[in-house]
């Protein structure tokens, strides 16, 4: 197991021969992914340029807010998590880039991988190497006895897993199919849940409802105990409708998992069959840090300081 390099020199995580973990990749153009992005997106080459144009031209009436408006890649991303609602869209690159003024803390100390690297060494947040049947990717994040609070504090954790999904979102593949996440809260404890106050959660749901550009698929929570349970139930309430149908609790009851997901990109420990090895977080962490000067770029997004105080008066 390595990190190499393919011919475009576009680094991947080598687990053995038939396994290999990408992040990164070109615009698709297989006629049956241009007809999925139609479908379900409602994108198609017109409304692209019909779509950016009108999203540049509202983003102008935010003078404060510094991001690259000729980069169509930065913004289709954006479009294509709204399905090319441009009003919407415009909506979210606003909150997202409140949320890095209004949630300083969050933000300010880990601005790339490198900033959290011991996260990462801590095995809790691996990609699997196979996509579900649905092209969906897929990402495991342990927050039970993984989770040592003496290392990891809750806002490194956040800080985590918001790189791993926007890594995951370099592939043009992965904005279209979206993403699923398996919560694996096995050994989950007081400690644990004590960290996870509710600015954090607040601030969780916020980010993954309003402010990332990602096709959510399906949360999927396994191991999950009473004490998860009640936990849940306290913050249901400020869940959406939208998250929470995607949101679903299985515990060890793999076959329920493999109604939602195909058991052919789960481990074995999930009731999956993939024979892909398990690799170890500090891989993860150097594949990671490889986009340092990408997360540099995108941390030097965002209002002009005090500007949105301005506003607010």
């Amino acid at each position: 197991m390595s990190i190499k390099r393919n011919e475009q020199d576009v680094p991947y995580i080598e687990l053995g021969e038939e396994f290999k973990i990408y992040v990164q990749a070109d615009e698709f153009t297989d006629p049956k992914l241009l007809a999925k992005a139609a479908a379900e997106i409602n994108e198609t080459p017109e409304r692209v340029q019909e779509a950016l144009a009108e999203l540049r031209e509202l983003l102008k009436q935010e003078p404060d807010l510094h991001i690259p408006l000729e980069d169509d890649k930065f913004l289709r991303k954006f479009l294509r998590a709204c399905k090319y609602d441009v009003q919407k869209t415009y909506q979210m690159i606003k909150f997202a880039y409140r949320m890095k003024i209004n949630g300083k803390e969050y933000y300010e100390n880990t601005p790339n991988p490198s900033s959290i690297r011991h996260v990462f060494d801590e095995g809790m947040i691996w990609y699997m190497p196979e996509r579900d049947a649905d092209g969906a990717a897929m990402c495991v994040v342990e927050v039970g006895k993984k989770w040592n609070t003496s290392k990891v504090s809750i806002i490194e954790l956040i800080a985590a897993i918001r790189f791993s999904v926007e890594a995951a979102l370099l592939d043009p593949e992965t904005q279209l199919h979206g993403m699923k996440v398996i919560f694996d809260t096995e050994g989950l404890s007081m400690a644990q849940i004590a960290q996870n106050t509710p600015k954090h959660a607040c601030m969780i749901l916020d980010w993954a409802q309003k402010a990332c550009p990602f096709r959510l698929r399906g949360v999927h929570v396994v191991n999950n105990s009473m004490l998860f349970n009640i936990l849940f139930a306290i913050f249901k309430p400020f869940i959406s409708k939208e998250l929470r149908d995607v949101i679903f609790f299985h515990n060890k009851d793999w076959k329920s998992l493999a109604k939602h997901v195909n058991p052919s990109c789960l481990r074995p420990k999930y009731g999956g069959s993939l024979a892909a090895p398990e690799y170890e977080g500090r891989l993860l962490g150097d594949f990671l840090q490889l986009y340092d000067k990408y997360f540099d770029t995108l941390d030097g997004y965002g209002y002009a300081e005090g500007s949105q105080k301005r506003k607010s008066k």
